[in-house]
Order: structure tokens, then C-alpha cells, then sequence
């Protein structure tokens, strides 16, 4: 139990930050609004996503927090 609240603890913050991160970014790409000529955020999303080592570092954190959870499973 504690070893669960620990990396709750730890994963939680990076994955807010990260994903704080990854909204400015995003959010960056087009400054003005749609009714100005700009894209919205999911449009900005589909063509940064790939490109941004944000998005990447969260997909890092959850294959690490999945295999955590499958280590202590198999115990």
C-alpha cells in the first residue's frame, strides 16, 4: 500500500506538469483565435503532437507507471 500512495505521489505532479507543458505549447503554435483566422487546439494538437517531447514524456511516464503496476502484480 504504501509503495502504491508513493508513486501516486511522484507520478502525479510529472503528469500534470507535462501536460501543462504540452497544452502551452499547443496553445503556442496558434496565438490567434478561430474567428481571426487561427486553429483551434485539437487541429494544432493533430499536427504538433508528433513533433513535441512533451507528449512523449507522458507516454514515458505511463509505460513506466504500467510497469510498475505489472511488477507488483507479479509478486
Amino acid at each position: 500500500m504504501k509503495s502504491n500512495l508513493l508513486v501516486w505521489v511522484f507520478f502525479l505532479p510529472l503528469f500534470l506538469f507535462f501536460s501543462l507543458m504540452l497544452y502551452i505549447e499547443v496553445s503556442i503554435y496558434s496565438a490567434l483565435p478561430p474567428e481571426l483566422g487561427g486553429r483551434g487546439f485539437w487541429i494544432e494538437f493533430k499536427n504538433a503532437w508528433y513533433r513535441s517531447i512533451w507528449f512523449y514524456a507522458i507516454v514515458l511516464l505511463f509505460s513506466f507507471l504500467l510497469y510498475l503496476k505489472f511488477l507488483h502484480k507479479g509478486k
